[in-house]
């Protein structure tokens, strides 16, 4: 007889290696998904500064917060909230990058503001991942004050051209099928104890990653704000060997495309195609999204600084930030989902919000 313990955490979540869910998504968003953020890219292979393409690319990655419900003005709505806080968040983390005793509250409080945002409106992963990932990668970007406004404004111009695909991509939705009831938003006394315990866990993950002297430090809040994402401990568990596996095997992946010294043109082709692999996989099988969400954020940060001898280094760097923030994930899960902490927390949240005007 097969002991309940192992089964529920080692033989089903492997299991689900091998399980695939049905799409409910349409076949043709993943199409306008890898367009709107693959096109920056391209332009900037044409112009001859990939670099600011890649950067152009971070901030269209907010066409994943477009809703597939409600009327076109509350779905815009949504989008453009995503996109200043992607512009904001970016601009903050650039200009704390010049005075780091601001790292660790900065991360707090921007993963504060974009959990309570994505809770309160229930948007769906990756929710306020990528606004997030915009901010921590500005923390460690070594950018003159002087080239702050340029960085600035070539990931407003993403947000901008991921806005007008959205928008385009919303009215095709609505013209072919019935407009959905927008989500109800949560109550905020509901969504607040958790939020805090997950921006506090993601700003400890960077102290840790900070601690230990790691070379990218913000990859690992990544992790950590991913697997957090769960709704119970198991889907947590799960997730967190699915981005383990994932990440071990894109890796290889991330290897052979660095490897290969693709044109400028290529990379841009290449994050379509790994794009359009994502938003086809991430709903069917996370654990295969990830082989290839792995190499597209190594591309998008780290690709116009890589030297052909550091590939190596950076593929074993990536996968062990990525160990390190599952299992903060994992122990920030546990600390989310204990009924000891959540109640003596709601007595705190309670008396936070009593003097709110909310």
């Amino acid at each position: 007889m097969d002991n309940p313990i192992t089964h529920q955490y080692i033989k089903h979540p492997l299991t689900t290696l091998t399980q695939f869910n049905r799409n409910p998504r349409p076949w043709h968003m993943p199409l306008f998904v890898a367009f709107a953020i693959s096109f920056p890219v391209m332009v900037g292979a044409y112009l001859g500064d990939l670099r600011m393409g890649l950067l152009a690319s971070l901030g269209a990655m907010v066409i994943l917060n477009l809703p597939y419900t409600g009327l076109l003005l509350s779905r815009m709505t949504t989008v453009l909230a995503c996109s200043f806080g992607m512009v904001a968040c970016f601009a903050v983390g650039l200009v704390a990058h010049n005075v780091p005793i601001l790292t660790i509250p900065l991360m707090f409080f921007v993963t504060f503001w974009c959990t309570l945002f994505s809770r309160y409106y229930k948007l769906p992963p990756p929710a306020g991942l990528f606004i997030i990932t915009a901010s921590a990668i500005a923390l460690f970007m070594p950018a003159p004050v002087s080239q702050i406004p340029q960085l600035i404004g070539v990931v407003a111009l993403g947000a901008l051209f991921a806005g007008m695909v959205a928008c385009f991509y919303a009215l095709l939705l609505i013209y072919n099928k019935p407009v959905l009831p927008v989500n109800t938003p949560m109550p905020v006394r509901e969504i607040l104890g958790d939020t805090l315990i997950v921006s506090a866990f993601i700003a400890l993950s960077l102290l840790l990653a900070l601690w230990l002297e790691m070379p990218k430090p913000y990859w690992v809040p990544m992790s950590c704000y991913v697997i957090m994402q769960g709704m119970n401990f198991q889907s947590i568990w799960i997730k967190q060997i699915h981005r383990i596996v994932g990440t071990a095997i894109g890796m290889l992946l991330a290897w052979l495309l660095l490897s290969v010294h693709l044109s400028d043109m290529g990379v841009a082709l290449g994050i379509f195609g790994m794009m359009f692999c994502i938003e086809t996989f991430v709903v069917r099988h996370y654990g295969v999204a990830v082989i290839f969400i792995t190499p597209l954020t190594i591309f998008l940060a780290e690709y116009s600084a890589v030297q052909p001898t550091a590939i190596s280094e950076i593929i074993v760097t990536r996968f062990w930030d990525t160990v390190l923030g599952c299992l903060m994930g994992v122990l920030g899960g546990i600390v989310i989902l204990s009924p000891i902490v959540r109640q003596k927390l709601q007595v705190i949240v309670d008396k936070i919000v009593a003097k709110l005007p909310i």
